[in-house]
């Protein structure tokens, strides 16, 4: 059980990240087609999260996947139309998280020193790779309230994770957020941010990026993502499990949109 937990852990969230692309795709009108980039994106999520794991093998196994990353990025960067862009947006979210971590291991050096900033460079890593690396440049000017409601969400689902490591995190000596709110405080902060995620969906409708069915399919993954969350946490006894429950809700927010989209 222990190992299976770990895989799940290990792969999980680069699955999640996958998913993240694939709506983007999906909300754009743009085909639902796994390539290259969705390769990097998955090599990279699991070395950007596991490449100091203390474990020794999922160590390993995290360099070996942010390689498997890079040739993904590699061959992609070979066909690519636009290889500046390519270049900026596949590369500017790594230097963001290297900064966050104060270029060494994780610890309390660089930005992670700061208590806003964990889970402000999580959510704008997140937003940045899983939106505007799927998108050609020329549609960027339009996606301003796509990147800021991606991030709001994924700026809640961080909280909830500072929030169920609370604990540990007090035993290390890392001060967060979510310790400095509490729990009333940070559940606060976390239906904020998906009120400001369903606020931007809102905004897309009106600006003719989003259907209203797709806008549909989102506000009920945010609804359901503050009730999970309430529900979730206080679960003492799923503690081990509550990282990838939290992660699953980019699944579902991805499903809820399938489902609606085709509506």
């Amino acid at each position: 059980m222990t190992q299976f937990r770990s895989f799940i852990q290990l792969f999980w969230i680069a699955c999640c990240a996958v998913s993240m692309m694939a709506q983007t795709r999906l909300l754009l009108g743009r085909p639902l087609e796994l390539g290259w980039l969705d390769g990097f994106v998955f090599g990279g999520t699991v070395f950007g999260y596991y490449f100091s794991h203390p474990i020794k093998s999922h160590q390993i196994l995290a360099w070996a996947m942010g390689v498997l990353g890079g040739a993904c990025f590699w061959l992609e960067f070979m066909v690519a139309p636009d290889k500046g862009q390519l270049e900026w947006v596949g590369l500017a979210p790594g230097l963001l998280w290297l900064a966050y971590y104060g270029f060494q291991k994780p610890g309390n050096a660089g930005l992670r020193g700061w208590v806003i900033a964990k889970p402000i460079t999580i959510a704008l890593t997140w937003a940045w790779v899983t939106v505007l690396l799927p998108t050609p440049l020329t549609q960027w000017p339009e996606l301003f309230f796509v990147v800021l409601g991606r991030a709001a969400f994924i700026f809640a689902l961080a909280l909830a994770y500072d929030l169920g490591d609370m604990a540990y995190d007090a035993k290390q000596g890392l001060n967060t957020l979510a310790r400095n709110l509490g729990s009333k405080g940070t559940f606060s902060l976390i239906y904020k941010s998906l009120v400001a995620a369903g606020i931007c969906a809102s905004i897309n409708v009106y600006l003719d990026i989003y259907s209203p069915l797709q806008a549909l399919g989102l506000f009920a993954s945010l609804i359901f993502s503050g009730i999970w969350l309430r529900f979730l946490l206080p679960q003492k006894a799923w503690e081990t499990w509550h990282k990838p429950l939290i992660d699953g809700l980019m699944v579902l927010q991805f499903l809820l949109l399938l489902v609606s989209s085709k509506g």
